[in-house]
């Protein structure tokens, strides 16, 4: 019985073949590119997922808000703060701090620069997190001050084929011991590094600092939590907890600090905090894909059920045999659900082999190595038998149901028998056909808003000039002896041809400025903390930033160890604000006092963008430094013979500091680099976009097609009848812009919502004008223009009497 079904199904399907085509193509698409969203989702919600505790291990952020003032978040905090939990809460099992560090290490004659990838951590991090051992044991891995642990790749980097279990790395004029091997860390870990030092290693260098400040952060900070204990009672204990620790501070200060348990699960997608780790989702993002792939797959099966509800009227007789002949409603049931089953096969296996195919270049385009999670556990398979359930079931009601009804002596009657049938399935169909460009539009109106977002941070004016701009970067500290040295190089590096001028500074735009200090008005009681960033008298003029009021540097003195002598500072507009002067010409000669130091206002800076357009304008103080202590080497290049400069710029930094090799970056590309993720989610979007435009339309031709043969005969006999061709097309063509019109006006409204939530990220975003209520429309228009016209305009053009020949 079950075998005829099916022969059956093959029969109808090979019988009408374009509209075969149409709903397995349109299916399998939208199943592939389904399955590829779902995919990448899966990879990003599994972060930190291979840690056996993941469900009790927390991170503990700082939140700083000064009276007055908003609140600052910070992922780090103090590190006196983990032994402080660890003694006062018996719900903390174990506690570890990770302390990031920079430079180069070396091995033999080997340096190879390790840019935030050396992290000091304390020997509780292998009872908390679950990285894996390839050689070495978490008992004897951080035994002796000097140890440490580096990852399968690093290793292979440093010894090669050697075994480095017992070998020697040199990092900041200290020899480490290699102990352990560790597996790679996985792609989705928020956590990767190369090596791992010990941290009381740290804690003998900063002469105990780093085990018992409250003023000095920048020590990420994780607590396993006993099996069993009350998150929110433990995070009800922290106000109490902080005022034990840093309440006479916060008074004496004018600041309230509080510590948040933040859970593993949620620092990759949900984090809020400032200098958070690279490479952090974007829940957004994420969400708005999710939204994308039910779209896309949506649209997909709108076509299955729309093919399927346009065609089930012309086997109304065939229904009529069979039951005549004796079939029963369960026999047709089971008929047409067997037809639907086989297109549905069909559809997921093609789009299945799609998926596969198309996996590695989409991991290329993101990436990331997806790969690893296609096809590995139940819950992949799980969504691909719901999916074939869920269409099968759609797509087969109409049919399977409702015709399998009817009574025979209805339908071997004339059609116009089922005038209440027709209407209904016409609603039916341009109910999905208004649901399906709905979508469509949805994902279009997004997809052009990201894009016009990214085209105004690309283009906007950053307050500040980076174009032809070579930034050269030490890698290692220089000793205070050597600032002869640094002064001879920056005259060496001005001689280069093509170099216009030289700046140094400790950081450069396209970064977060890495430091800050708490700054207070005389004869005011609170404090206002601001970023400092030290600067020589070269900056200002060099990136062609403007003063509004006082002067720039001019060989000021730096901070020494006197705090007797007044230290001269500049501060930006935002930071002239946070101090309470109206105008920035009200600050100068104003007098600050930080850490024991007296500053003077002598300049204001304007407001530049030292970050992505997402973030607003931090308060500033710009200090002078001495050369030793920054890193950063700017040359202002006014040449295209840039292989020339770079190549000469080498020589000179190589022969001043053998000892740092030399790391380099053109300033605008290194400050285009944060916008990356929001192109990669720009460039997916419209990938799928246009993925979900070619399956709608794949649709939308096929209904096309059966308008156009059912009307073959009313077409031939308007055109005898001297219609013309433009009203043909248009006859046929106005029924679909109708249906589109609706779309549009049902999906604006979502999708407007949907990016001005999106655009909240952003301090600095466009606005949504008129173009965003009909570009999304206008397009769609004009794709569903091409799809129907080129069936209209070929009924158009046939010859009636060939048509009507038969009547």
């Amino acid at each position: 019985m079950f075998r005829n079904y099916f022969k059956t199904a093959w029969r109808n399907l090979l019988k009408n073949k374009t509209f075969s085509a149409i709903n397995i193509s349109g299916l399998a698409i939208g199943m592939a590119a389904f399955l590829l969203i779902v995919n990448y989702l899966r990879f990003e919600y599994s972060f930190d997922d291979f840690n056996t505790n993941k469900g009790h291990i927390y991170r503990v952020p700082t939140m700083i808000t000064e009276t007055g003032g908003k609140p600052q978040t910070f992922a780090f905090t103090f590190p006196a703060l983990a032994p402080a939990m660890k003694k006062d809460f018996p719900e903390v099992q174990e506690a570890v701090r990770f302390r990031k560090r920079w430079g180069v290490v070396q091995h033999a004659d080997q340096k190879i620069i390790e840019n935030g990838m050396i992290y000091y951590v304390d020997p509780s991090v292998f009872n908390v997190f679950s990285f894996e051992f390839e050689k070495g044991a978490a008992a004897n891995a951080f035994t002796q001050l000097n140890d440490a642990v580096i990852t399968h790749t690093t290793a292979e980097k440093y010894f090669g084929a050697e075994n480095p279990v017992g070998k020697t790395l040199h990092y900041d004029n200290e020899d480490y011991i290699v102990t352990a091997i560790l597996k790679d860390i996985p792609a989705n870990s928020h956590l990767q590094f190369h090596i791992l030092l010990n941290y009381n290693k740290y804690i003998q260098i900063t002469n105990g600092d780093a085990n018992t400040s409250w003023g000095w952060s920048d020590f990420y900070t994780y607590l396993l939590l006993k099996p069993g204990v009350n998150v929110n009672a433990l995070q009800a204990k922290m106000p109490a907890f902080a005022q034990r620790y840093m309440g006479d501070d916060m008074k004496q200060n004018g600041y309230a600090c509080s510590f948040q348990l933040q859970p593993l699960k949620d620092i990759h997608t949900r984090s809020i905090y400032d200098y958070e780790f690279d490479g952090s989702g974007n829940l957004y993002f994420l969400k708005y894909l999710g939204i994308a792939a039910l779209i896309i797959l949506l649209i997909a099966l709108i076509n299955y059920i729309n093919l399927s509800t346009a065609h089930s009227l012309e086997r109304s007789k065939e229904v009529g045999v069979r039951k005549v002949v004796g079939a029963t409603k369960l026999q047709l049931v089971r008929q047409f659900l067997a037809e639907t089953f086989l297109i549905n096969a069909f559809g997921i296996i093609i789009g299945f082999f799609l998926f596969k195919l198309a996996l590695p270049q989409f991991s290329q385009i993101i990436n990331q190595n997806v790969t690893d999670l296609q096809t590995g556990n139940l819950q992949f398979w799980a969504i691909i038998f719901s999916i074939f359930i869920l269409s099968t079931l759609l797509a087969g009601f109409y049919p399977a149901f409702i015709l399998s009804s009817f009574q025979p002596v209805q339908t071997l009657k004339s059609i116009s028998g089922f005038t209440g049938i027709k209407r209904s399935r016409n609603f039916l169909r341009k109910s999905l056909v208004v649901l399906q460009f709905a979508a469509a539009i949805v994902l279009i109106g997004g997809a052009i808003g990201f894009y016009r977002q990214l085209q105004f941070m690309s283009h906007r004016d950053l307050g500040i000039d980076i174009k032809q701009t070579l930034v050269l970067q030490q890698t290692q500290n220089i000793d205070s002896s050597k600032i002869n040295v640094v002064e001879a190089v920056i005259n060496d590096l001005q001689k280069i041809p093509g170099v216009e001028n030289v700046t140094i500074s400790s950081d450069v735009p396209g970064n977060e400025v890495g430091s800050s200090s708490s700054f207070r008005l005389i004869n005011s009681n609170y404090d206002k903390r601001c970023r400092t960033f030290g600067i020589d008298e070269n900056f200002i003029p060099h990136f062609g930033l403007t003063l509004l009021a006082g002067r720039n540097f001019d060989k000021d003195k730096p901070a020494g160890s006197d705090t007797s002598q007044v230290l001269n500072i500049i501060i930006n507009a935002t930071a002239a604000k946070v101090f309470g002067f109206n105008k920035p010409k009200d600050a100068i000669n104003q007098l600050l006092k930080c850490a024991g130091f007296t500053c003077k206002i002598i300049g204001v800076m304007n407001d530049y963008h030292q970050q992505s357009l997402q973030y607003s304008f931090d308060a500033v103080v710009y200090y002078p430094d001495r050369h030793i202590n920054m890193t950063n080497f700017s040359l202002k290049l006014n040449t295209k013979n840039l292989t020339q400069v770079v190549n000469q710029a080498k020589k000179t930094w190589s022969a001043a500091f053998p000892q740092s090799p030399l790391q380099f970056f053109f300033l605008d590309e290194y400050f285009n680099r944060q916008y990356n993720s929001d192109q990669l989610f720009s460039t997916i979007l419209w990938w799928f976009t246009t993925l979900s435009i070619i399956v709608a339309s794949l649709g939308l031709l096929g209904l096309s097609l059966y308008t156009v043969a059912k009307r073959t005969k009313e077409i031939s006999i308007r055109k005898v009848l001297g219609a013309s061709v433009f009203e043909i097309t248009t006859l046929i063509t106005k029924d679909y812009f109708k249906l589109i019109i609706y779309a549009g006006v049902m999906a604006i409204p979502v999708a407007y919502f949907l990016l001005q939530n999106w655009l909240k990220d952003y301090a600095f975003h466009i606005t949504i004008g008129w173009w965003f209520f009909f570009l999304p429309l206008l397009l769609i228009l004009g794709i569903a223009l091409l799809t129907v016209s080129y069936q209209s305009v070929k009924a158009a053009f046939a010859n009636p009497a060939k048509n009507l020949r038969t009547e």
